[in-house]
Parts: structure tokens; C-alpha cells; sequence
């Protein structure tokens, strides 16, 4: 077994591959060569077009501009100079195209030219007929040796494993940047909590902080005082129980099992509204109008009786306090002070997980990267030996591994 690093493996091919290609490279030279007199017999005839004759300037103008076409089509003739058998497959279908281009140009303007570039012409149509030849020929070689298109695959391959092995420095680069905006992100968090811990001891800010929290709870114990009605209520609006219940009542109503909260703030002491709305509901359970169980109409009936002497007054009352002073606060330099600090906060936090997440695609892509380094080098080893009858163990000078570890923030 021979063992290789990236580097050695690299010459090692190329002459292996030289060895395998000499015959096929020998018959293609001469395939070059012959499409190479080709085209320069092509160049010179181009000339015999460009000759001007007084007698007949329509004639002439039409072989000149046939000729300059045949110019471009012989200048778009490309062909690499090192012989392959990619190149060679190439030049097979230039010289397609080029006959092809050639023809498709000569059918617009060769019948309208004048009989004396009939021995040009000829001469032309002797040329492409010799490239066809060749084209054929060319054919039969690359049939015979489509087995060497794979091994010059494996060169492509190399080249591959050779970039993704020395994309080290590369990726050391990507997250030496990415750890220093974390740093910077962190300090500027930290910077920004500090600061708003700050504030927060030394102002009436915690305060103003709990009035959300209160809010919330007093909605969710308005909605558990007002669920046992909710059935009953949704069935008084939309069912025509024959009970007339004012607008105010109605607006109540709905607002009440929308959002409670928002509704007995904005009631009037001791809830006019919503009593006015319950007692249509009453009215129409103890008609029979609603068509509920008994248990669910007693249960309204006992409900509502309980906030009419008052059960929902003491929330009420913190309510109303609450945004009497969540408005005292509204306009006040502490609340603004303390929502330019949260803002600030949040804000860092955010840059900082955005850099965290940054650093976790990196290593993401480090390990596909390591990932398709030993796909390639297990696929070379087993294509080298099925090409050359020779076993090589291909060595990684670089490995990626290590950078995983960069890519962990304690």
C-alpha cells in the first residue's frame, strides 16, 4: 500500500494518468493536427470571398459577407491545447457546430454568389467534408477509450478533496470574527442589564413594572367570576327571547366576555352596564326563554344575584387604580427612561443570539465539510485502485476536526 498526503497525491495522479492516456493521446494528436490544417485551409479560402469585382458589385458584396461570417465561425472555433479526452470530447462538438454554422450560413448566401467562387466553394465543401471524417474518427476513439473518462474524473475529485481539506484558515477566520462579535455582544448585554438593574433599584420603576402583572391578574379572575354565564349569555344574544334589554346593557354584554378587563375600567362605579345586561338575562331565564338545563339557569341566577350585591366591585376598584396609575406614569420620565433601558436590553440580547447562531451554522457547515472530506477520500482510494490495480491511503494533512471545539461558547 502506498500512502499519500493530499499534496503527493496530487503528482502521483497526474502521472499515473499520463502513462493510462499515452496511447489514446498519441491518436488524438493527429485528429488535433488534421482539424487544426482544416480550419487554416478554411482561413485562406475565406480570402478568395473578399476579392471585388467591378462586373457584378451585388455578387461581390454577398461572397464578402459570407466570407466574414465563416471569419467569426473559424474565430469561435475553441479547442484547449492540452489533449484529454474531456478536450477531445469537446472538440468533437466544435467541429460539429462549426459545420453546422458553416452550411446554415453558406444555404443564405452561396446560390445567390457569382459562378466564379464555384472552385472556392468546392474547395470548401472538400474541407468540411474532411472534418466530418475526422469528426468520426474522433467518435470511434473516444468509443474505444470511455474508460479513461472516468479516470480523469478522479483528478476533478482530488482537486475537490484538496480545497476542502486547506479551507482550514478559512473557517479559523469565520470564527475568530464571529467569537469577537459574541464578546462584544455579550459586554454590551451585560452593559445593558447592569444598567437597567440600576435604574430599577434606584426609581419607583418596579412599581410601574408591576402594574401588567396585577393587570393580568385581575383579568383572569374576572374571567373564572364570569364563566359560569358565559353559556347563558351567548344564548340570550342570540336567541329572540322577547326581554328588552337597553343599548348600554347590550355593549356590556359583549364587552364583558370579550375582554372583562378593558370593560369594568371603563364602567361606571358599581357597573350600571353589565348589572342592566344580567337582568335580561335573568328576566329571560326565569321566562324559560332560553331553553337551558335547570342547572345551568339556576346556576346563572345565583351568579348574577352575587354581582349584583357588589361581587365584582372590589376588582373594579383595583382596576380603575391600576390605570389611574399606569396614566400618572405614562407621561413621566421614569416610564420612558425605563422603556428606552428594556428596549436597549432586548435589543442586545437579540444581537447577542443572532451571533450565537451565527457561530452554530459555521459549525454546521464544518461538519458537512468533514463530512464530504472522508466521502471523497474513501471515494478516490476505491477509484485509484479500481484504475491503476494500485492501493493508496491518502493521508490529511489539515484536519477540520479541531475547529468544532472553537465553534462551543461556555
Amino acid at each position: 500500500m502506498t500512502s499519500l498526503t493530499v499534496e503527493q497525491l496530487q503528482p502521483w495522479y497526474k502521472k499515473q494518468l499520463i502513462r493510462k492516456s499515452a496511447e489514446f493521446i498519441k491518436q488524438a494528436e493527429r485528429s488535433y493536427r488534421v482539424v487544426e490544417q482544416a480550419l487554416k485551409d478554411v482561413q485562406e479560402l475565406v480570402k478568395a470571398f473578399e476579392v471585388e469585382g467591378e462586373d457584378d458589385p451585388e455578387s461581390t458584396g454577398i461572397a464578402a459577407r459570407f466570407g466574414m461570417k465563416l471569419k467569426e465561425i473559424v474565430a469561435d472555433f475553441y479547442v484547449e491545447k492540452e489533449i484529454t479526452y474531456e478536450s477531445t470530447e469537446n472538440m468533437q462538438g466544435e467541429i460539429q457546430r462549426f459545420i453546422q454554422e458553416l452550411w446554415g450560413a453558406g444555404a443564405r448566401w452561396i446560390r445567390r454568389m457569382d459562378k466564379r467562387h464555384k472552385v472556392t466553394i468546392k474547395a470548401l465543401d472538400e474541407s468540411m467534408k474532411e472534418l466530418a471524417k475526422e469528426m468520426k474518427r474522433i467518435g470511434k476513439l473516444l468509443y474505444d477509450y470511455a474508460w479513461l473518462k472516468d479516470i480523469e474524473r478522479i483528478g476533478g475529485r482530488i482537486t475537490t478533496l484538496h480545497d476542502l481539506t486547506f479551507s482550514k484558515e478559512i473557517f479559523e477566520e469565520q470564527i475568530r470574527t464571529v467569537r469577537l462579535k459574541i464578546q462584544t455582544a455579550e459586554s454590551d448585554s451585560q452593559n445593558a442589564k447592569r444598567a437597567y438593574d440600576q435604574f430599577s433599584e434606584t426609581s419607583n420603576v418596579a412599581e410601574l413594572l408591576s402594574l401588567d402583572e396585577q393587570a393580568q391578574r385581575i383579568s383572569s379572575l374576572l374571567r373564572m367570576k364570569l364563566n359560569p354565564l358565559k353559556k347563558q349569555v351567548k344564548r340570550f344574544l342570540q336567541v329572540d327571547t322577547g326581554v328588552r334589554v337597553g343599548p348600554s346593557g347590550q355593549i356590556a354584554l359583549t364587552e364583558y366576555f370579550d375582554d372583562p378587563y378593558a370593560a369594568i375600567v371603563k364602567e361606571a362605579e358599581g357597573c350600571p352596564g353589565l348589572l342592566e345586561g344580567l337582568k335580561g338575562v335573568e328576566e329571560a331565564i326565569m321566562a324559560d326563554k332560553l331553553d337551558l338545563k335547570d342547572r345551568l339557569g339556576r346556576r346563572a341566577v345565583e351568579e348574577i344575584e352575587a354581582i349584583r350585591k357588589g361581587g365584582l366591585q372590589e376588582l373594579q376598584t383595583q382596576a380603575k387604580d391600576i390605570e389611574a396609575k399606569r396614566h400618572t406614569y405614562a407621561g413621566s420620565d421614569v416610564y420612558k427612561r425605563s422603556e428606552q433601558l428594556q428596549a436597549a436590553l432586548s435589543e442586545t440580547q437579540k444581537n447577542l443570539e443572532y451571533h450565537r447562531n451565527d457561530l452554530l451554522r459555521i459549525r454546521d457547515d464544518l461538519e458537512r465539510q468533514i463530512t464530504k472530506v472522508k466521502e471523497f477520500k474513501a471515494r478516490i482510494e476505491t477509484e485509484v485502485l479500481e484504475a491503476f490495480g494500485e492501493k493508496v491511503a491518502i493521508e490529511l494533512e489539515v484536519s477540520l476536526e479541531p475547529l468544532l471545539k472553537m465553534c462551543i461558547i461556555e
